[in-house]
């Protein structure tokens, strides 16, 4: 498969650091899951970022949903504007089955992103590991539903299915998600919680896609930035809803992963 130089995408790159400075900070989706109202946490959020005129009129759950398709809609316009190899934005698209997408991100051999896919393939397991674990799910049901592709060999989530969690963390000490299974296994076994797991494992997708933040030439910062915009709409929907429902701060700022500024 043709793909297109790195050079090719400086045009699309300085459109993207553009963007970039409207991105929404972790500290300003935290202050707006404190605010004293749904009316100054929307103010937060829109003074700190870019949203569409209306934005600071949503009240209720419809109002708030399109919102967001729209934003998500102008999104996806701007990726298929700048993406000049068409199927890095099949591979955004496809970003929720990883296993899918890496198939098309191989051909294409852009390894940054090969590498995110991966790390995506990696979590995954270890979510599906856990929550089958907690569910006591029979081996044959988690077998299934193992991922293939990532960094991490399917065999070790395989082999260790029946055995105590400490047998697979000595697995995982070496490598570079023994903190987030450390946290994960205790959030689990001492709260009957998955919230820090979700978190963590944001976070550890989001560390990686900020190096595309340094990447000179390209299509790593363009997709790393869809990526980041993704995740930030996905955010805005849970501190907006959350403020909307009136649920407590704290519930809400649990679940406030780190954002790519």
């Amino acid at each position: 498969m043709k793909r297109h130089s790195a050079l090719d995408y400086a045009y699309a790159i300085g459109r993207v650091r553009a963007l970039e400075n409207f991105l929404i900070g972790r500290t300003a989706f935290r202050e707006a899951a404190g605010a004293a109202d749904l009316a100054s946490a929307l103010r937060t959020l829109g003074e700190a970022g870019r949203f569409s005129e209306d934005f600071p009129d949503i009240r209720t759950p419809a109002q708030l949903d399109r919102a967001i398709e729209k934003e998500e809609a102008k999104l996806l316009s701007f990726l298929s504007e700048v993406l000049l190899d068409k199927p890095i934005l099949d591979i955004f698209l496809r970003d929720s089955d990883p296993q899918e997408a890496l198939g098309l991100g191989r051909e294409l051999g852009w390894a940054f992103i090969t590498d995110h896919l991966r790390r995506r393939i990696d979590l995954g397991n270890i979510k599906v590991f856990l929550r089958a674990r907690h569910l006591e799910l029979p081996e044959e049901r988690f077998r299934a539903a193992v991922l293939r592709g990532g960094f991490l060999e399917e065999r070790m989530f395989l082999d260790n299915y029946g055995l105590p969690f400490s047998d697979l963390g000595a697995r995982l000490s070496s490598t570079p998600y023994a903190g987030l299974w450390e946290n994960s296994v205790r959030a689990l076994t001492e709260r009957e919680t998955f919230i820090d797991l979700e978190r963590g494992s944001e976070d550890f997708l989001m560390a990686h896609l900020r190096r595309a933040r340094y990447i000179v030439f390209g299509p790593e910062p363009v997709y790393a930035y869809g990526l980041a915009k993704k995740r930030e709409l996905l955010l805005v929907r849970m501190v907006v809803s959350g403020r909307i429902h009136e649920i407590p701060a704290a519930v809400l700022r649990d679940r406030i992963s780190e954002t790519y500024v």
